[in-house]
């Protein structure tokens, strides 16, 4: 089996904008690649739950 952590890398570079973060300082960087973990997040969670949608 795969590691699901891959994927996760895949999803990012190719649907959520690439690799690239144009901030000028470390906060905002982090913030930013925060975002973009919380978005992917959320995307992933309404996927599971058409999936399943009463989970038990």
């Amino acid at each position: 089996m795969r590691v699901r952590v891959e994927h996760i890398f895949g999803a990012q570079t190719n649907d959520m904008g690439g690799t690239l973060v144009r901030t000028i300082g470390l906060v905002r960087a982090k913030a930013k690649i925060g975002m973009k973990n919380l978005a992917y997040n959320m995307r992933r969670l309404v996927q599971l739950r058409r999936l399943n949608p009463c989970p038990a």
